[in-house]
């Protein structure tokens, strides 16, 4: 009598299969998160560049106040709401600083996608403190300084 059916051996084969390309699926896809979040956010940069420069147009310079300068631009009209980092409050929120004069500025957003090729150098970096610089990128993100796996993207005007 002939017994028709899987050997436990193929069985089990097929299981580690199955695993090994479900945790591939699962590495792909937070990976895609990861690098839509800082999309996100290099988008997020350029509409507060855009507003920016209206606001240069209108009064001459940019913000002065490096604190909360989103709420005096959302109160002065020049976007409706406050950009918000799309990792929430476990993430880097936006920061800007002025420039001398008031005639240039940096605003900067954390990437979690330490090997983006857009990412800050050194020298761009050196202008935000509280940053953990090493080698050619600074570091950024997270709550702790020893566990920041972000890094530092700046743009500038001019």
């Amino acid at each position: 009598m002939k017994h028709k059916g899987f050997t436990l051996i193929e069985l089990l084969v097929t299981m580690g299969i199955i695993a090994v390309l479900t945790g591939m699926a699962v590495f792909n896809f937070n990976q895609a998160r990861m690098r839509a979040r800082d999309v996100q956010r290099k988008s997020d940069l350029s509409q507060l560049v855009k507003s920016m420069e209206l606001y240069k147009n209108d009064t001459g310079s940019y913000p002065a106040a490096a604190g909360d300068f989103q709420t005096d631009m959302v109160n002065k009209g020049y976007f409706k709401t406050d950009f918000v980092d799309p990792r929430g409050s476990t993430w880097w929120t936006y920061k800007y600083l002025p420039g001398t004069n008031n005639k240039t500025y940096y605003l900067m957003a954390c990437l979690e996608n330490a090997a983006d090729s857009t990412r800050a150098t050194t020298a761009q970096c050196a202008n935000f403190p509280n940053n953990a610089g090493s080698g050619s990128e600074c570091k950024c993100g997270g709550n702790d300084i020893a566990n920041y796996s972000g890094v530092m993207y700046i743009v500038s005007n001019p």
